[in-house]
């Protein structure tokens, strides 16, 4: 099962809606958890990223940006990746429609791995964060933004 069985971000009315948004229309600048995110982010510089949930590819191009040697972005959404690559395309980066659980985390891989405002969609958190722990390599780090499930 991906992150949403009826995905609603690819929704036209849902996405028509999400895309008025000032993280859609601004970017990392109109994120509200982008001042304090951005606190905690590892150096990008040689690094291989792979951002989970990557949406319209703001965090993928910000890693491309910061001197990531290759990015990854994953996102269950059509109408994302679509955005994602008309927005924030650049020659490391690379979009996959895939949803999380699906996703086949090959072993000992990524230095870093980005979820912004994804995880909360998924059932099995345990799964995929054992996921990632063997999709990281030596040294590599997990940084990610959830909503409280309340």
């Amino acid at each position: 099962m991906g992150i949403l069985k009826n995905n609603e971000y690819d929704n036209p009315e849902f996405f028509r809606q999400y895309a008025g948004m000032p993280r859609s229309r601004q970017g990392l600048s109109g994120a509200g958890e982008w001042n304090q995110f951005k606190e905690i982010l590892p150096e990008f510089a040689e690094k291989s990223v792979l951002d989970l949930g990557c949406g319209y590819g703001w965090h993928c191009k910000y890693a491309a940006a910061q001197g990531a040697r290759n990015v990854l972005g994953l996102d269950l959404s059509a109408k994302m990746l679509e955005e994602a690559a008309r927005r924030n395309s650049h020659k490391v980066i690379q979009y996959q429609l895939c949803s999380l659980e699906d996703y086949e985390y090959p072993e000992n891989c990524w230095d870093v791995v980005i979820s912004n405002l994804a995880l909360h969609y998924i059932k099995n958190l345990d799964r995929i964060f054992r996921n990632i722990h063997k999709t990281l390599k030596t040294d590599g780090v997990f940084v990610f933004n959830i909503e409280h499930p309340v």
